[in-house]
């Protein structure tokens, strides 16, 4: 078992000695660190009890470093509050709590440090004092309290086995692999190496991942936790990762690695937020992870001592559905709060925030019924995980319960059911259009592009019990109408149009959107032209008729006798056609026994 504990507290109030006394790691290993007697970055360190494992993250202190001990909050399991016993709590031990009690980060456990040097009275006032601060903070418990100095053994080991009962937080193990970059570095001979904590999923060696902030597919060459190499590492554990397929100066702390697919970048989110101080227009540091992002606050609504609110960014981020973020302003925490809704959303005002209002209460049902009657043309949950934090499978049993709702499982969409009345009024007008029209599903549904074949299916089964309109060969005529007939009368309106372009004639699904036919039909009629040699295909998507083809012949070859040979450039002058056309043209010319090619030109034989 492994569970991630930081450490939290004012400048000098002892963290990164009392981190050394329970396992011997000297934190502040950087020569700035050493000389300026303050923690500047995370430290990282462990401290191992058979196959018990704690993971120490020791964040600074120091106020102007708040962004830092952000970063390394958000992984935290517990907190290991330090207060220097002959301080007590002070600005920074302040705006810690407040920090870990935005992140979620619940369980504390408090170390008053430097016990030694005041008496029991005061040690007792200490605790009570805090007490009755972190009492104000309705999400966070103490676990427990201890008197320790780094000169009293028996208190730093009754600290230390106490440590080792905390559990780790809940978090899915199974599902979809998550970690944010929080330090980057180069080892001789093994190469690019990253560090951060496993916020939900595994990884395992040898498996690929995906850099949302780079766009690129990594390998993970190998897996290390606590300095030993292993085959995978979950949720709960810090882990270092050496990555191939990007160079080391492409790999920035703050960069989302996860699975390919899961993500989408926004410029925007919407969100609850919890803060006293934030304005409307307000621009902020949006951190989330270890990441860290200019943004401007619109507040929407203020319900409760909630403030919901959307947040734009100056570069894409790849967020998700109840995430944890902290805000700061002028270089102070002024509040934080959850990612409600992590793609951009257009909805009014008002109906968003009733949107935000569900999400924020985890009642998805009435958040899917409100996209279902915002967006008439359906909207899908392929994206449930990011959006939602659903599976699929979870998202597609809310959607079955909706009233009046049409769910294409196959598809992940979800339409409200005045979607079907709206694909049979088109197909309706098809008809209207061209009494001889010839569809299917797949055509109706490439047609209007919103709508699901299964949808279609749906509506065009209702259109057929109603008689309007008759099944055949798999495809769907008005009634009465004689498929047989049709399919003739098909060659000969295609033949038609080609005929009437001559050498530039249209490709066959422009001219299968014309006569309102599906391309299955319309494909079927153009094998039978070009068997008749009433057609031929000179290219992908490219059929002419024979009789337009000869025309074409004759004036290249004429070419060849006024100038010697033919290109592509004096075709172009002659024919007055786009390139695409001469080239074809001249694909089909070089057939000919008597022509030869050099190079790009053609030239007769003789």
């Amino acid at each position: 078992m492994s569970v991630i504990i930081g450490t939290a507290g004012h400048i000098d109030h002892g963290k990164t000695a009392l981190i050394k006394a329970l396992n011997g790691f000297e934190g502040d290993r950087m020569k700035q660190e050493k000389e300026r007697g303050i923690t500047i970055d995370l430290s990282f360190s462990n401290l191992k009890r058979g196959d018990e494992n704690i993971a120490f993250i020791d964040v600074p202190g120091h106020e102007n470093l708040v962004k830092t001990m952000i970063s390394g909050a958000f992984g935290f399991d517990a907190c290991l509050l330090v207060v220097a016993a002959n301080d007590g709590i002070m600005p920074q031990t302040k705006e810690h709590i407040n920090v870990l009690n935005l992140l979620g980060v619940n369980s504390i456990v408090v170390a008053i440090s430097k016990s030694d040097l005041v008496s029991r009275t005061e040690l007792l006032e200490r605790e009570h004092e805090i007490h009755e601060y972190i009492a104000g903070f309705k999400n966070l418990q103490i676990l427990e309290v201890f008197h320790t100095s780094i000169k009293d053994e028996n208190s730093i080991n009754e600290l230390r086995n106490y440590l080792f009962n905390i559990k780790p937080k809940i978090r899915p193990a199974d599902g979809v692999f998550r970690y944010y970059i929080d330090r980057v570095f180069s080892i001789k001979g093994v190469g690019s190496v990253v560090t951060g904590s496993v916020i939900e999923g595994s990884v395992h060696k040898n498996e690929k991942v995906f850099n949302y902030d780079l766009g690129k597919e990594l390998t993970v060459r190998s897996v290390q936790v606590h300095d030993s190499f292993v085959e995978s590492a979950q949720a709960s554990n810090r882990v270092a990762l050496n990555l191939t397929g990007a160079e080391l100066s492409e790999l920035k702390k703050g960069q989302l690695l996860s699975k390919k697919g899961f993500f989408r970048g926004f410029l925007e989110v919407d969100a609850v937020v919890f803060s006293e101080s934030l304005s409307h227009n307000e621009n902020v540091t949006f951190c989330v992870g270890s990441k860290q992002c200019a943004a401007k606050a619109l507040i929407l609504s203020k319900e409760n001592g909630s403030i919901f609110a959307t947040f734009k960014f100056d570069k894409e981020m790849f967020l998700k559905f109840n995430e944890p973020f902290v805000l700061i302003a002028n270089a102070r925490v002024i509040g934080g709060g959850r990612v409600l809704n992590p793609i951009s959303e257009p909805m009014k005002k008002q109906g968003k925030v009733l949107f935000l209002n569900a999400l924020n209460k985890f009642d998805f049902k009435t958040a899917f019924e409100i996209l279902k009657d915002t967006h008439k043309n359906g909207f899908g949950i392929i994206s449930a995980f990011q959006r939602f934090g659903l599976t699929h499978e979870e998202a597609i049993n809310i959607a079955k319960s909706l009233k009046n709702a049409f769910v294409d499982e196959a598809m992940l969409n979800i339409y409200d059911i005045s979607a079907i009345e709206r694909v049979k009024g088109f197909t309706k007008f098809i008809l209207e259009k061209n009494q001889f029209a010839i569809f299917s599903p797949a055509s109706i549904s490439l047609k209007l592009g919103w709508a699901s074949e299964k949808l279609v299916v749906t509506a065009l089964n209702e259109l057929e019990e109603a008689r309007l309109i008759t099944k055949n060969d798999g495809v769907y005529t008005k009634t009465g109408v004689d498929l047989s007939e049709l399919k003739v009368r098909l060659e000969d309106e295609i033949y038609k149009i080609l005929d009437s372009a001559k050498l530039a004639p249209d490709a066959p699904y422009n001219i299968y959107d014309e006569l309102e036919v599906d391309r299955v039909s319309g494909d079927n009629a153009l094998k039978k032209l070009t068997s008749q040699g009433r057609v031929t295909r000179l290219a992908h998507n490219l059929f002419v008729t024979t009789k337009a083809l000869e025309e074409a012949e004759v004036k290249l070859r004429d070419i060849i006798k006024e100038q010697g040979l033919v290109n592509v450039q004096n075709a172009k002058d002659r024919l007055g056609l786009s390139r695409k056309y001469i080239i074809a043209y001249l694909e089909h010319l070089d057939r000919s026994n008597d022509i030869i090619k050099d190079g790009m030109n053609r030239m007769l034989k003789s």
